[in-house]
């Protein structure tokens, strides 16, 4: 029999969105897009055999490079990892010995709490206050060996201004690490920090504001020494030619990429004030591509398996600190909108 570590005994992994076996389903459950861009697909149709039968770049620096130019950095500050979620692993692996803290709000992203087991590190959540508002005092008070801050916040929607992430970065933490999965629907993020504050670095994905869940490419934006030991410790070729061809392509459909932004937040407005109007439904004010809805009487895990009777999936968090009642829904096409809300509000009226 295989020994395992003692500390995995009672391990809790993390729980993704159901993934439908077929295409007759309105999927608003994990905020994806609803497209990808052109120039990702044609990067694809011309890869060649030699993207398949050959290593990809193992440090992608051709997609490093662009990033850097994109941000105004160098391509030492930027890493390029499989998904962010591989980037946020690597970032507790280089800074955590075991049983060192790891810091973050609590609602925060679910995996974080995840990673820090599987390292042996301690996870410490802190509490949001009302409305989701950091708990600055806390956490500035804190001495943990990472910090994460997902902003806008998952699942609550609620973005940081940057001087609540400048606070943090000066009181001291080793390392602040700014979750910015969905910054591009948002109207501020914590780019203009980076040269600010050495302890600090910025995570992004092309899965959500560039249609390419599926290709997996996140990359992280920091100082050089950090990203020199996340080079060092990744897998060697942690991102296929295939996702960096797609990235690259996707990073310079800037038009495309845009456009997608401008439409995700019209229809994210549209979305709130939809449910708004269903008697009991309180939508909390969102900067991300989906919108946390309190169900008020109405109970939530009733309604989830009522609209996934109708083939609408969406997301119930019923463990999450401030959402146990609550539904995340991303945003949408307008034809699907227009269906959850007619199916909702038909659910809701009927009792």
């Amino acid at each position: 029999m295989v020994r395992i570590r003692t500390d995995l005994e009672t391990f809790a992994p993390y729980v993704p969105g159901k993934q439908p076996g077929d295409g007759q389903w309105i999927k608003l459950n994990t905020n994806e897009a609803s497209a990808c861009p052109p120039g990702a697909l044609a990067a694809l149709s011309e890869l060649g055999p030699e993207g398949l039968f050959r290593y990809p770049d193992p440090t992608a620096m051709p997609l490093r490079r662009e990033l850097s130019d994109h941000y105004g950095l160098t391509p030492e500050q930027v890493v390029v990892g499989n998904g962010s979620d591989e980037i946020l692993s690597l970032l507790i692996r280089a800074v955590c010995d075991p049983g060192a803290e790891v810091l973050a709000p609590d609602p925060a992203y679910s995996l974080y709490p995840v990673l820090a087991a599987a390292q042996g590190a301690s996870y410490r959540a802190v509490p949001c206050l009302g409305d989701f508002a950091l708990d600055l005092d806390s956490m500035c008070a804190a001495r943990p060996a990472i910090t994460f801050i997902t902003t806008p916040n998952n699942p609550a929607g609620t973005s940081y201004p940057a001087r609540q992430i400048a606070r943090i970065c000066a009181s001291g933490h080793n390392l602040v690490v700014v979750d910015e999965a969905y910054a591009e629907f948002a109207e501020s993020n914590a780019l203009g920090l980076l040269g600010e504050y050495p302890n600090l670095a910025i995570a992004r994905t092309f899965s959500k504001a560039y249609g390419l869940a599926g290709a997996r490419v996140g990359y992280l934006l920091g100082p050089a020494g950090l990203c020199r030991t996340l080079l060092a410790i990744k897998d060697a070729y942690n991102v296929s030619a295939a996702a960096q061809a797609a990235a690259r392509a996707a990073l310079r459909d800037r038009a495309w990429a845009q456009a997608m932004w401008r439409a995700v937040r019209s229809r994210r407005t549209r979305l709130i004030t939809g449910l708004a109007a269903i008697p009991g439904l309180q939508p909390h004010p969102s900067q991300a591509n989906f919108v946390l809805v309190d169900c008020g009487p109405h109970n939530a895990l009733r309604l989830l398996e009522q609209l996934a009777a109708r083939k609408i999936l969406v997301r119930h968090l019923g463990h999450v600190r401030g959402a146990e009642n609550a539904l995340r829904i991303t945003v949408g096409e307008d034809a699907e909108i227009e269906r959850l809300l007619r199916e909702l509000s038909d659910i809701c009226r009927a009792g």
